[in-house]
């Protein structure tokens, strides 16, 4: 496992994000009030972001700079004050220049969000 690039907008969510290599990541954070719509759930968009910081570092090592295109998300749950919540993203498909993820966000056991995202393949320079 390791830790990837600096993400300033993680550190802004208070997210925890890790790589945990050949296109896994997961991406861990606390619901808290910062993040509530005016119904008192969880936003969809912090849901999405979530989302988001775990197939970005599952698009990116050392050796190629992934470049998300694309990312649809259903919405199963809400989500609630003091949720600790996981993103967890995986790669499920290789071409030759672009990947496709799964991402789940999960409470536990139930499964708030689940989502697919694509991701062009660049090699670092």
């Amino acid at each position: 496992m390791s830790e990837p690039r600096q993400d300033a907008y993680a550190a802004l969510l208070g997210a925890t994000v890790t790589q945990l290599g050949g296109g896994n990541a997961t991406a861990a954070i606390t619901v808290t009030e910062d993040h509530l719509n005016p119904h008192g759930t969880a936003h969809g968009s912090f849901i999405y972001s979530i989302a988001g910081l775990a197939l970005a570092a599952a698009a990116n090592n050392d050796t190629h700079s992934g470049v998300v295109s694309s990312v649809l998300i259903d919405y199963l749950s809400p989500a609630r004050p003091g949720d600790a919540l996981l993103a967890t993203a995986r790669v499920v498909e290789r071409m030759p220049k672009e990947d496709i993820f799964e991402i789940r966000v999960t409470r536990g056991e139930d499964v708030i969000a689940r989502a697919t995202g694509r991701a062009n393949r660049r090699a670092r320079t």
